[in-house]
């Protein structure tokens, strides 16, 4: 029977090869191999993780907006345009273009799959404040999406 201080042991190993086998992602912590230590305390050190900001942060978001609100001469058609990212799946993109925008489920699946092709999806064309909701709602579902006027005269 393998004791309880060796399992930790083998495990400790593990973490240790594991950690010197991928890129830096953390930070080698010091552990303590005693028989005090527990394999929660392992995991936890092995599981920390420094904090990447993987969102652009809401001031310059924010700002972009207010520069374009600042920009609005011409019509009054705002394109509502969603971009293909590596973090939403396309279900969970299609399913929130149904419950923001209103549209059918074919019509958000066929934007979708524009989006994931192309790199890039108008969404549809409507007045500025109706753009500018739908616009939020899908940012606050996490899908990355902008906010351009039309211009009419093309």
């Amino acid at each position: 029977m393998i004791s309880r201080q060796n399992i930790l042991a083998l495990l400790f190993l593990c973490l240790s090869v594991f950690a010197s086998t991928t890129t830096a992602l953390v930070a080698p912590s010091p552990i303590r191999r005693t028989a005090a230590a527990t394999s929660t305390t392992l995991a936890a050190t092995a599981l920390q993780r420094p904090a990447a900001s993987t969102v652009l942060e809401r001031s310059q978001q924010k700002q972009r907006r207010n520069d374009s609100n600042e920009q609005r001469v011409g019509g009054d058609a705002w394109e509502v345009r969603i971009y293909n990212d590596g973090l939403n799946t396309r279900e969970y993109v299609a399913r929130s273009l149904v419950k923001v925008v209103g549209i059918s489920e074919l019509t958000a699946y066929q934007t979708m799959m524009q989006a994931h092709k192309n790199g890039i999806a108008a969404v549809g064309r409507w007045a500025f404040e109706v753009a500018e909701l739908y616009h939020d709602g899908l940012q606050k579902n996490g899908i990355v999406s902008d906010l351009v006027p039309v211009d009419e005269s093309s």
